[in-house]
């Protein structure tokens, strides 16, 4: 019987393909994911903005599965509205869920970041121009510095770009004073890659979908240590 330990609600942008099967391998036994799409389509700031309009009625549909905790689901339209748009978020799927815990990937990010006591980091991503600099303004505004970034500027599905490329462009934007490499974008396939970028660069590698998996985790009192993602699953 899946979910016996607890079931967790995600929100998925409606055009992600990536998050369900990163998180389905991440998840530890008597554990079940739950997904609900947000209508997105991709683009820049103000599309993703738009995903705000659906998540009232995702909220309530995922509550359906009587979840132990909700995270939404997206980087980019969690932190599209800039330092404390992703607190306003929770505090709006709140209104709905009550006490339940709750969180967004952007929230995740930042907690998992903070978890490891990075304050120095490098950023990977696959966004177009404007959503990468939004994303390290968020970053940068949380708290942390980024000494590096890198984008890809891709318009096109991001769920095509190989673990390949990412591994390349994480290792390419990682500088020696970087404390940590963090690959945004839900999107991204990336899980795969984290465990070789880890032994070759001797420092953690944040991405996305793991960050969000292990706040969700630990929310729902989850506290199973997994190998093969990331010191952030194996050793928090």
């Amino acid at each position: 019987m899946r979910g016996w330990r607890a079931r967790l609600g995600i929100l998925v942008p409606s055009g992600i393909v990536v998050t369900e099967p990163e998180l389905n391998k991440m998840s530890p036994e008597g554990v079940s994911c739950h997904y609900h799409r947000v209508y997105f389509r991709g683009g820049g700031i103000e599309k993703l903005r738009r995903a705000e309009k659906g998540i009232d009625d995702a909220v309530r549909l995922i509550l359906h599965t009587r979840p132990s905790a909700i995270a939404l689901a997206g980087t980019g339209v969690s932190f599209a509205g800039g330092y404390g748009y992703d607190q306003m978020l929770i505090k709006k799927m709140k209104e709905l869920t009550g006490s339940l815990p709750t969180t967004t990937t952007s929230t995740s990010v930042i907690d998992a970041l903070r978890k490891l006591k990075v304050t120095k980091v490098s950023m990977a991503m696959p966004y177009l121009e404007e959503v990468a600099k939004a994303a390290v303004k968020f970053v940068e505004d949380s708290g942390i510095q980024v000494l590096n970034m890198k984008y890809l500027d891709i318009k096109g599905p991001i769920h095509n770009l190989s673990e390949e490329i990412v591994y390349r462009t994480a290792k390419e934007v990682d500088t020696a004073d970087s404390e940590a490499v963090f690959i945004s974008c839900v999107g991204w396939p990336s899980i795969e890659v984290i465990e070789a970028l880890e032994c070759d660069l001797q420092k953690p590698v944040i991405s996305s979908n793991q960050a969000t998996m292990w706040n969700l985790l630990r929310m729902a009192k989850i506290n199973d240590k997994i190998e093969g993602y990331g010191q952030l699953l194996s050793r928090f």
